[in-house]
């Protein structure tokens, strides 16, 4: 049996955008531009491994480990402005994020539980992409804000295992919380300076 437990936290990220402005303040504006992030990311994982006896499960190994990584990417969007005030928008990550790759030798155990076949060197990295996050946006003063947001990913395993199995892949959903600032100038050029969290 396979428990993965995977978060992120994104602790800052800076955006550069233009946008087109209407005239009239009353009506919605959209904005459309890229991003460019970096950050620090935490995942923690526990895995499982045991034999099946009258149906029930016992454990005869367990391992746990937390890693973090910092890593960079760049994301467009498109927003829409309503009163200078709220803004709702839709978010792309238009890059691959890897990991490095991870390995581990199991050696032969003297042991009843453990099957002295399974010897040999794993090796194993994990791509997200696709990470898709819708959002809200609330200006509270000046140019400070609030937002925060649903967001899904992809997140793809890739083993090379000993044992000749696989891990799987999976889409994870998630909520992002903001806190930015938000400076335009009469060109319709605006700039975003954010701290980001994904969970």
């Amino acid at each position: 049996m396979i428990k993965k437990i995977l978060s992120t936290m994104l602790v800052s990220s800076a955006l550069l955008v233009s946008s087109t402005f209407s005239a009239m303040s009353e009506r919605p504006t959209i904005a459309i531009g890229g991003s460019v992030n970096y950050g620090g990311y935490v995942a923690s994982g526990q895995e499982n491994e045991g034999t099946l006896n009258h149906s029930a499960f016992q454990a005869t190994e367990t391992s746990k480990r937390t890693a973090a990584m910092e890593v960079g990417y760049s994301s467009v969007f498109l927003e829409i402005n309503m009163r200078d005030r709220l803004t709702v928008g839709v978010e792309y990550m238009a890059a691959e994020v890897e990991t490095d790759k991870e390995s581990r030798t199991d050696n032969p155990v003297e042991s009843m539980s453990v099957s002295t076949d399974d010897v040999g060197t794993s090796s194993v990295t994990v791509q997200f992409s696709d990470m898709v996050t819708a959002y809200a946006e609330l200006r509270v003063l000046n140019g400070m804000y609030i937002k925060a947001g649903s967001m899904q990913i992809d997140v793809e395993s890739k083993e090379s295992l000993h044992t000749d199995s696989s891990y799987g892949n999976i889409t994870r959903d998630g909520i992002a919380y903001v806190l930015g600032y938000k400076n335009s100038w009469d060109n319709g050029i605006f700039l975003k300076a954010e701290t980001m969290m994904h969970d």
